[in-house]
């Protein structure tokens, strides 16, 4: 639907879908529960809403459980659809003033498309689906419980081939430690390009969009390789001066960390992500749902205190403020090249 008045810029809805992807312990779950306090944070005019009551009522009780009790949310324990509209300034091209034949001008507009997350249980994406039939039990998740899975994940895996957008979580530590990323990965990979690439043509790729995210930058184990590596920078608008990895060197710091997970399997990942994916539909995100702790009373960023996830008595607490880093970035990302997309349709 499309509306316009004098002083509201048009409405562009897209019934465009992001899916959501990644392994046991990639914190899907609480990329999810940050992504509200990510857009309330974002300089960006953005908005987002549930598109029914379940979206709403897991925004409202997963940021609250996030930023006022300062927990993790639980581990994703069942598959259930999450719905929500994200609105976000764009642009879009018309006719001049002179009418359908004179030269198109740029006239600002808000897009509105969905973000249609399936929820799952991390063991969907296996290369063999309910192998053992238990649910994800998450790094995030304090509780430890366990559910049986549905025997078909059919759903998930018809979601993500459907999608015009994919949000895939790679966590390194459960890959420092498990060294099963590309079992996961290649699982879900094969399926969905049965689905999709079995119609076309010799060559053809994948026409998702994919947003590579490396997750837990805040973990000491991966913020000291970035650093190491020299991949970290300082937005010139931050006024906390929190380390972020380079746009620009985003998809070598990918790379980087999948090569140095001796025994693992992540060194695969990135050559699967470029024989399936069209390069310029590929970007690559280091990324934070808690972010870095900030002392009370500092007025930036220490190096010798940044850790916002720690261990206690009760478990794992966070420490301070929430505050996510390149969470909706990827989202904003994915809009974008939908928009895009729509416009030279």
């Amino acid at each position: 639907m499309t509306t316009t008045s004098d002083t509201t810029p048009p409405v562009n809805r897209s019934l465009r879908r992001i899916g959501l992807w990644g392994a046991p312990q990639s914190g899907k779950t609480t990329f999810l529960a940050a992504l509200n306090v990510a857009v309330t944070q974002s300089t960006t005019d953005l908005v987002i809403f549930g598109i029914d009551d379940d979206a709403t009522q897991f925004l409202a009780e997963n940021t609250s459980m996030l930023v006022r009790r300062r927990r993790f949310p639980e581990a994703t324990q069942v598959s259930r659809p999450l719905a929500w509209a994200l609105n976000m300034p764009t642009q879009r091209m018309v006719p001049g003033r002179f009418g359908r034949f004179s030269r198109q001008v740029s006239q600002p507009t808000t897009l509105q498309f969905n973000v249609d997350l399936i929820d799952a249980p991390g063991d969907f994406y296996a290369a063999t689906p309910n192998a053992g039939g238990r649910a994800e039990v998450d790094a995030d998740d304090l509780f430890g419980a366990e559910a049986a899975m549905p025997e078909e994940p059919q759903e998930v895996i018809e979601h993500l081939a459907d999608c015009d957008g994919i949000v895939y979580l790679f966590d390194p530590i459960r890959e420092f430690a498990e060294g099963d990323a590309y079992d996961y990965f290649q699982g879900t990979l094969l399926r969905v390009a049965q689905r999709r690439l079995g119609t076309q043509s010799a060559g053809a790729k994948l026409p998702q969009h994919l947003a590579v995210c490396v997750t837990k930058l805040d973990s000491p184990a991966v913020y000291r390789r970035a650093r190491r590596g020299g991949f970290l920078t300082f937005a010139d608008d931050d006024p906390y001066l929190f380390p972020r990895v380079r746009e620009d060197r985003a998809a070598e710091f990918f790379a980087e960390i999948c090569q140095s997970a001796l025994g693992g399997t992540a060194d695969l990942v990135p050559g699967a992500i470029k024989k399936f994916f069209a390069p310029d539909r590929v970007k690559y995100f280091a990324t934070s749902a808690i972010g870095f702790h900030l002392r009370p009373g500092a007025s930036r960023f220490i190096e010798s205190d940044y850790q916002n996830a720690v261990e206690g008595a009760d478990g794992t607490r966070i420490r301070g403020r929430i505050r996510p880093v390149n969470v909706v970035e990827p989202l904003v990302w994915l809009g974008e090249r939908l928009a895009a997309t729509d416009r030279r349709a």
